[in-house]
């Protein structure tokens, strides 16, 4: 699923660019997810918060309190690693949008095939990123990272819980730490790595999962856990 977030605090063209981009997903046969914003700071609070997995940002440059080069600033600033791709009027913000590596920098109104030109480039590169290769019993395999609900260390193996099977992979729980994503990941106890968009609750000291596995927190992990977690609905 690609995951687009679409910023503009003109209704008119919120809904153009909401409607050109469900076009060029369809007519490319991509499997997405949109979600509309008309406020950027509103919009900049919630991508930044812990288990969101937004793949593409497309914002308007310019808003009300707050422009898209401040936006984008903020969530750099988290880490976020989501692709964003600027509109506007005006080529006054190119250059900064360079500054918060912006993937491409449009110019209203939105040329569809500019567009959607940007659009793949985004989706090909997410399906490159998105993911982990392992070895598993002598076969590569490559996960989605929002297809991992859990890791397990056993031993010398790590065995990883996704939502359709379980893979053991021979490696070491900390090789993976470093492998997987920050944002979206959290080492909870010596042996265990979460997905953070997967759990369900916690309480001292476990962690409900969303498959209803029961995970163990240690006592050092469990307020920075709770911390990463402050502002999801449970």
């Amino acid at each position: 699923m690609f995951k687009i977030a679409i910023c503009d605090d003109e209704a008119t063209s919120l809904q153009l660019n909401k409607m050109l981009t469900e076009q060029i997903m369809k007519e490319e046969g991509i499997s997405y997810e949109i979600c509309t914003f008309d406020d950027i700071g509103q919009m900049a609070d919630i991508l930044s918060k812990p288990g969101q997995q937004f793949d593409c940002l497309l914002s308007d440059i310019l808003s009300t309190g707050m422009n898209g080069i401040e936006a984008a600033e903020r969530l750099r600033d988290f880490g976020e690693q989501l692709d964003i791709i600027f509109i506007s009027m005006t080529s006054d913000y190119a250059l900064d949008g360079y500054r918060v590596r912006a993937l491409r920098y449009l110019k209203k109104p939105v040329d569809k095939e500019l567009l959607k030109e940007a659009l793949l480039l985004s989706y090909r590169n997410r399906k490159q990123k998105d993911g982990l290769a392992i070895n598993c019993e002598g076969k590569f395999y490559n996960i989605d990272y929002k297809d991992i609900i859990f890791c397990e260390s056993q031993a010398r193996e790590v065995e990883f819980t996704l939502q359709d099977k379980k893979l053991t992979a021979h490696m070491k729980i900390s090789d993976l730490e470093l492998m997987l994503p920050e944002k979206q990941f959290f080492r909870c106890h010596r042996s265990y790595i979460v997905n953070l968009s997967q759990v369900e609750n916690i309480e001292r000291y476990q962690a409900t999962m969303r498959n209803g596995v029961l995970i163990p927190i240690s006592q050092q992990q469990y307020t920075e856990l709770k911390n990463r977690l402050s502002g999801q609905a449970f």
